[in-house]
């Protein structure tokens, strides 16, 4: 049997995790009155999966955050699945009151009839609800995950049939009565269902991200996004891509009420989120990004600052082929790690986590156009044998140099390579002990340019 990590050191640091039991999907982003809110698939009675309901955290700087009470708790009739929050500014809903407009809430109202949308909405900043019931329902089983914006004088709403891997997009003037506009699907990845949808403008194009289970290529579920435009009524496809190439990143959703997208997922895999072991809770969202587009392809970056100085830094410095260790102060169970270098044909591996022995560590390598994160020397993967190893995915140099933005948690590790449009997201799951930083290079010639260490403790 695996040992749960007990210890509270081993609770994310730059992650949002719950106090205690399960948590999945963000559901209902929403940036207002100042505040960032969270809601999230949630158990509020156990760390498995079940008694779907929304939990609630707030947060002024989308890193520290603060969790509030279940806004959204399941009952007999029905389990809360997912679904987005908008604030209705004009009372076009007409459930605003004391010249209060009201935040609204469409969520998948999950019974053994089938899933439908359902309609929730709060008068004092989203932390209690009046519920009002189904408002949209296809009478099917796995209709679900609605996401609502506003598309000039209109709501737009975009939710899934999963098995049939296509996303219907209706419209509303009231959010209470809604029509069909058209349909999207299937395109881009060749297997698994669809969850999660999100369309959202990115410039003068648009994206519509999209969560698939099974079907990713490190294995189990991921996410894809494809970049098109969308007129009011129908969304046109020119390309796609997969929006992350780790093992952990799905169920990714925008926030509302913010100019430019920022994007929120949680950091897991159906194919062994069952069985992960941390103990009281389980499930962590991944870092909020801010999304933006080069030319087709999305640009991912991490969303929040980090308000200290750097432990360490140092430039033009030559990578051994030894390797060398960083100082005590460079090390950490929690740090972000920038770092431009250049190859020179070199293969040039980023050990964090790291252990006594050369090989205990988790790696970041990059090795002839290829950038890989490989946890295999230092996380237990003895609880599950779909917690795979490694995650690759190719990456261009520019101008000879690569750069990478590594986020390093007590249970995760996120690298951001080649501006953003290259990004890796792994759970990891090692012991506390091991906190060591090393680089090394296969052979002479490879040079850091930049390397600038920062903790991310939050103590």
């Amino acid at each position: 049997m695996t040992t749960p990590l007990t210890d509270a050191t081993s609770r994310p640091q730059a992650h949002f995790a719950p106090a205690e039991n399960w948590m999945n999907d963000p559901n209902g982003l929403i940036h207002h009155d100042g505040l960032y809110h969270l809601y999230f698939q949630h158990n509020p009675e156990s760390a498995d999966w079940g008694n779907m309901s929304w939990g609630h955290a707030t947060s002024r700087d989308l890193r520290t955050w603060q969790e509030h009470a279940v806004a959204l708790r399941f009952d007999h009739d029905e389990q809360i699945f997912s679904g987005s929050i908008v604030f209705d500014a004009t009372n076009s809903s007409g459930l605003g009151g004391d010249g209060r407009a009201p935040l609204v809430a469409l969520y998948t109202s999950a019974t053994d009839r089938g899933q439908a949308q359902a309609l929730a909405h709060s008068l004092d900043g989203g932390y209690t609800w009046t519920k009002h019931g189904v408002v949209l329902d296809r009478g099917t089983a796995d209709f679900r995950d609605p996401k609502v914006f506003r598309h000039g004088e209109e709501w737009i709403l975009v939710a899934v049939e999963a098995l049939d891997r296509q996303v219907h997009l209706f419209r509303s003037d009231d959010l209470l009565d809604w029509h069909p506009l058209s349909v999207f699907g299937p395109f881009g990845a060749p297997e698994g269902m669809w969850e999660c949808p999100d369309l959202f403008a990115v410039g003068d194009r648009w994206v519509l991200a999209l969560s698939v289970n099974p079907g990713h290529p490190s294995g189990g579920s991921g996410m894809q996004y494809i970049v098109g435009d969308f007129d009011g009524t129908t969304f046109t496809a020119s390309r796609w891509d997969w929006l992350d190439h780790g093992h952990d990143y799905y169920a990714g959703v925008t926030f509302s009420g913010m100019e430019e997208p920022v994007m929120l997922a949680w950091l897991s895999n159906w194919s062994y989120a069952r069985e992960v072991p941390t103990y009281p809770w389980r499930g962590s969202m991944a870092l909020p990004r801010r999304l933006a587009l080069r030319g087709d392809v999305l640009l991912q970056l991490p969303a929040v600052d980090v308000d200290r100085p750097p432990a360490f830094s140092c430039e033009d410095t030559p990578i051994p082929v030894g390797g060398f260790e960083l100082p005590a102060e460079a090390q950490g169970s929690a740090l972000r790690i920038e770092l431009t270098m250049r190859p020179a044909g070199a293969a040039v591996e980023l050990h964090v986590r790291a252990g006594a022995e050369a090989e205990d560590a988790i790696a970041v390598r990059y090795d002839d156009g290829v950038l890989t994160l490989d946890r295999s020397g230092a996380s237990n993967t003895s609880f599950s044998a779909d917690f795979g190893l490694a995650s690759s995915a190719p990456v261009e140099l520019r101008d000879g140099m690569l750069d990478l933005d590594v986020w390093v948690d007590s249970t995760s590790v996120e690298v951001f390579a080649d501006g953003g449009a290259v990004t890796i997201s792994d759970q990891i799951m090692t012991a506390d002990e091991r906190t060591g930083v090393r680089i090394g290079a296969s052979r002479p010639g490879a040079t850091i340019e930049s390397l600038t260490v920062t903790g991310l403790d939050l103590g």
